[in-house]
């Protein structure tokens, strides 16, 4: 169980060669972030301090490193544009 006592930053960094991924850059990755999720060319992970970060980018040129991005999804529930009028007798 890990605690976190920091807010920690995600990055996705993208292996621009051909697989397999190189094992020094992993083993790099590996001790300066937390690795999230993984697919064949592309790491999520978890980075405590941004000095990791500006490390991983410069160490690793194989690579292309971007911050994770959120993006809210827009509901599709129709809205009211003018409310009914109250019924009179």
């Amino acid at each position: 169980m890990t605690i976190r006592t920091m807010a920690q930053d995600r990055y996705i960094l993208n292996f621009k060669g051909t697989p397999p991924l190189p094992a020094d850059d992993i083993r790099l990755i590996r001790a300066k972030s937390n690795v999230v999720d993984s697919s064949r060319k592309t790491l999520l992970v978890e980075v405590n301090e941004e000095e990791a970060v500006y490390e991983l980018t410069r160490r690793l040129t194989d690579w292309t490193v971007k911050k994770e991005t959120h993006y809210a999804v827009p509901t599709t529930r129709p809205k009211v544009q003018k409310p009914p009028r109250p019924y009179k007798k």
